[in-house]
């Protein structure tokens, strides 16, 4: 991992951290968790909050997705059922774009002067994290960002801190 992806790492799991959340990995443990992704955007001119969006797919329950903001509505989640059907649609197509076996977007700002998102995922004991910055994403980027833009929009919803 390359110096500004670590120092982007490092500012994005912050996010996450900051309202809450676990990481992704300790969530993929959990008793009847089968899977976990998890989205977050960080908006570089903080003209809105950060936004963690977070999909847990379990055994019993289905999968839901988790909203929180940072900065914005007391860190309360929201939380949505999310149908099967788009769920699979997202995992498909993370899959054509080979999402377990990308590294970070090369040549990431060394500052984080344009927004990024944190891609993860997590199943039992493996886990893998990507992250894009959708304004120069190009590739196999692009097409995470497509997806993400096409297929979890609630993860790019913006509230003004």
């Amino acid at each position: 991992m390359s110096t500004p992806a670590r120092r982007h790492a490092a500012r994005l799991r912050a996010v996450a951290e900051h309202v809450g959340q676990p990481g992704v990995s300790q969530l993929a443990r959990a008793p009847g968790v089968q899977a976990v992704y998890r989205v977050t955007v960080y908006f570089a001119d903080h003209h809105a909050c950060h936004v963690v969006a977070t999909i847990v797919k379990t055994q019993l329950g289905g999968a839901h997705l988790t909203l929180l903001f940072e900065g914005a509505l007391g860190h309360k989640p929201l939380v949505y059922p999310l149908a099967a059907d788009r769920l699979d649609t997202l995992v498909r197509v993370l899959a054509l774009a080979d999402f377990d076996h990308l590294p970070d977007q090369p040549n990431l700002p060394a500052y984080a002067t344009s927004d990024l998102w944190f891609i993860e995922r997590a199943a039992g004991a493996f886990s893998h994290s990507v992250i894009v910055a959708p304004a120069t994403a190009q590739d196999a980027y692009a097409a995470l960002a497509a997806a993400v833009r096409e297929h979890l929009p609630e993860a790019l919803r913006e509230i003004a801190p």
